[in-house]
């Protein structure tokens, strides 16, 4: 530990013979201390400051404070070194400020009489869990905390900012909240998210498929890094925490996403010893061990580490249905200099699901029937879907001086896919199915990167926090001349019973694994230039404006390397809020925003479409949005938006050979309000609640069948409600619970076929407590409590009964 005893030696020595003014200078940097007039240490913590604060290392963040605020910081070097801080952005008194950048560590400080503030350790009062300190990380929204988090860890081109001053509807789903629902699911973490849609399991494609104000959303962002394809290879177990961004995205990170953007946040190195095993079942026999280790590899944190590893086998609470899952990913994280520092990651995993849950069609009805019985797969026992996922990835962060700093990343992702999955179709005459077959296996590789120069300054009593800079994506799909193997002998049965369907023997047409050379069947770009500011006039006016310059670059080719469809299209388009606050706790905003959407690419299924591989045509879709966010109290954030979303309109169409053509024909408009709140209402009780209520219809078609129809899939009223209540007379043991609400929505572009609403319960236990010398938590859950059979999404079942528990232990 390098020696700290000069260091305090100057402290003693220039506190003591210099006046406070130039007592930064005397200390080379150990205290960061402006000039500033000689006011009450309690007026100076209780005034209200505006902070525009660029992330980078503690130090340097809290200097920025220092500077901002007026008052001298006394920084050990020991309690610092290794942490970062994503920064500070609003209006803040000093107190609030300092505990906002503080929040997560295990730092306090100590304001001294002669207006001095000192960092200290926390003191530790009776608390089980491990305090985590993660370079580049926020850890907020821990459960003693209500689960609010009041940072994002950042968005597109801007660097991390408070939630309560970003003009976006953004919900944060926090580590422990991943923890405590002892899922290893995010079909559970979505479920409990107020303004999200599950669409369908995690099961059936081995990737999140949500609706998010209505559109579809199955991409996202991995750590900040957006990434075009599916998102593949995730696993809840090496999460941070998940946030969603509501809405359009097309400034932040281009094209697609319409909806929303889901940011998948990872884990990083914790700086303090974290050794943690957990074990149990994630439902029926699925059962499951997980590790998570983390620490400094040397005492002045120069490097530090962290590692999860993964190992789940067994059946699902599903009839027949199995799933192995492995994990292992690791974290290092390089303190080159206090300014700059270094991360990587990698991981690999794999999913193998036996009997995995399907799609379903119709034929020849009018209207969509009941649900089905949810604990059944509808596919017989040699269906199977196997995933392979590699990815690695680099970020760098480095803050040149007081006013200028640099970050980037880019991440490589490797899925590889083969898989047997059967589509039945529904009718008042029995069941049938698309002609069967077997996907060869195929690779996707996706690239994501981006570079942000931020500049800091101001322009008279106006402050800027310019942000330039370029992100991308690109995807490539690798596929065999024969990408699906057919049994050209098989005859599809019609007019099955259920029982018969499900006994279906495979096609022997089907073992063949004569898939031919792999091609390049498909490739696709994004590329993004961004310049962006976030301004701030004074305490109460602030605004962010901004352009993208997008382009979209994508190419389908045959296997003799000819291109068969290609589009290349490019756009500009703004960004505009406005951020308005009467009070410290209330914002009030407004903003408008564009972005270049993708067409939509046709399934490459010449069994299922009549348009397999085609590209439709791109788009520019819009948003207005009007919303407003009220800290209640410190525990407690209300939110709230009105929001305008118009997109072009894509469906399917059936045609008279049972086949599907996917159109694209006038506008999709979604107009809605939605509601959340979340945190402690009191000292016992956790609520995480909200909803949505829309209107949503088809506008400008040129068919006038179309014309005032609901979008398929889109449900127009969500509502749910999760609670935690800690029970005073049983200290550690906390009851849960959910409550949530999907309204109806429609199958077919014409709505004659509904699908009904359906309300979801769960109940719940944990408890804390220590084992021997070591902190240990058991936590159950037992979802859909009633057992409801319904459908998630128009083509999806969903999920049964499922008891999930587990046992956490910290070494």
């Amino acid at each position: 530990m390098p020696d700290q005893r000069p260091r305090y030696f100057n402290h003693l020595l220039c506190r003591a013979l210099l006046p406070q003014a130039v007592f930064l200078a005397c200390l080379g940097g150990a205290v960061s201390a402006p000039a500033f007039a000689q006011t009450p240490a309690a007026a100076q913590v209780e005034t209200l400051i505006t902070f525009n604060i660029p992330a980078g290392t503690l130090d340097q963040v809290l200097n920025g404070f220092a500077a901002s605020a007026g008052v001298m910081l006394a920084i050990d070097g020991t309690l610092s070194a290794g942490k970062t801080s994503q920064g500070l952005s609003g209006t803040y008194t000093r107190k609030a400020a300092l505990e906002k950048i503080l929040a997560g560590t295990e730092l306090d400080y100590h304001l001294s009489e002669d207006q001095v503030i000192t960092l200290v350790k926390r003191k530790s009062v009776g608390q089980l869990k491990t305090v985590k300190v993660s370079a580049g990380a926020i850890h907020t929204g821990t459960s003693a905390e209500g689960y609010r988090a009041t940072n994002t860890q950042g968005i597109g081109p801007l660097a991390a900012r408070s939630l309560q001053d970003t003009p976006f509807s953004i919900s944060v789903v926090s580590e422990e909240l991943i923890e405590n629902t002892a899922s290893g699911s995010f079909d559970q973490l979505f479920k409990m998210t107020p303004v999200v849609q599950n669409n369908a399991p995690f099961t059936v494609f081995g990737y999140p498929t949500l609706a998010v104000r209505g559109f579809a959303q199955s991409t996202g962002v991995v750590d900040g890094v957006k990434l075009s394809s599916y998102t593949y290879g995730l696993s809840t177990e090496e999460l941070e925490r998940v946030e969603v961004i509501n809405g359009l995205t097309g400034f932040m990170y281009g094209a697609g996403n319409v909806g929303g953007t889901v940011n998948y946040v990872l884990k990083r190195p914790t700086y303090d010893r974290l050794t943690n095993l957990t074990i149990g079942s994630y439902g029926n026999q699925q059962g499951y061990v997980h590790a998570d280790l983390s620490d400094r590899m040397n005492e002045d944190g120069t490097f530090a580490y962290r590692v999860n590893a993964l190992y789940s086998d067994g059946d699902t609470a599903k009839e027949g249905q199995s799933i192995e899952r492995k994990l292992l990913s690791g974290a290092l994280d390089w303190n080159l200099t206090k300014d700059f520092l270094l991360q990587f990651e990698a991981a690999h995993t794999t999913l193998h699901v036996d009997k995995p849950d399907t799609r379903f069609y119709s034929a020849g009805i009018s209207y969509w029937p009941d649900a089905f019985d949810v604990s059944e797969t509808y596919t017989p026992d040699w269906n199977y879907n196997d995933t392979r996922t590699d990815r690695a990835s680099i970020k760098a962060s480095f803050a040149i001086n007081d006013s200028l700093s640099f970050r980037s990343a880019y991440l490589y992702k490797e899925d590889e896919r083969h898989h047997i999955i059967i589509y039945p179709i529904y009718s008042e005459t029995g069941w049938t199915l698309y002609n069967p077959g077997k996907a060869a296996p195929y690779t996707v590789v996706s690239e994501g990167a981006y570079a942000y120069m931020d500049s800091l300054f101001n322009t008279g009593p106006v402050q800027h926090n310019l942000t330039f800079g370029i992100s991308g994506d690109t995807s490539t799909q690798n596929t065999h001349v024969t990408s699906y193997v057919y049994d050209s002998s098989f005859v599809v049965p019609t007019n099955l019973t259920l029982e018969q369907f499900m006994d279906l023997e495979m096609p022997a047409g089907l073992r063949s694994t004569d898939y031919g050379p792999r091609y390049k069947s498909n490739d696709t770009q994004n590329t993004n230039i961004m310049l962006g500011d976030s301004i701030t006039f004074n305490e109460q006016w602030s605004s962010i404006v901004g352009l993208n310059y997008t382009t979209i670059k994508t190419k389908n080719f045959s296997a003799a390397g000819l291109t068969t469809s290609a589009y290349d299209n490019s756009a500009l388009t703004p960004t505009a809020s406005v951020i308005y606050k009467p009070i410290q706790n209330l914002s009030l905003y407004v903003s408008a925003i564009e972005g270049l959407e993708p067409g939509s690419v046709v399934p490459d299924d010449p069994a299922i479409y009549n348009n397999p591989g085609e590209i439709l045509d791109p788009f520019i879709s819009t948003q207005y949005e009007l919303g407003a966010k009220y800290s209640i109290n410190e525990h407690i954030l209300l939110s709230s938006a009105v929001f305008n979303i118009a997109k072009a309109n894509s469906f399917d169409e059936r045609t008279a050979d049972g086949k599907i053509t996917r159109n694209q024909d006038g506008e999709q408009v979604h107009r809605g309000i939605e509601l959340t709140l979340t945190g402690k209402v009191t000292d016992n009780l956790t609520i995480i609640a909200g909803g949505t209520l829309m209107d949503l219809s088809v506008e400008k078609s040129t068919n006038a069948n179309l014309e005032g129809k609901k979008p398929i899939g889109a449900a127009s009223t969500m509502a749910k409600l999760y609670s935690e209540y800690s029970v005073a007379q049983i200290p550690g043991l906390t009851l849960t619970g959910g409550m949530y609400y999907t309204g109806k929505k429609y199958k077919d572009s014409m709505n004659t076929q509904e699908i009904d609403a359906y309300t979801l319960f769960d109940v719940g236990a944990r408890y804390q407590t220590q084992l021997s010398r070591f902190p240990t938590s058991f936590t159950l859950n037992i979802t859909n409590l009633t057992n409801e059979d319904y459908w998630s999404s128009y083509w999806q079942l969903g999920i049964p009964r499922n008891i999930a528990f587990s046992m956490r232990t910290e070494f």
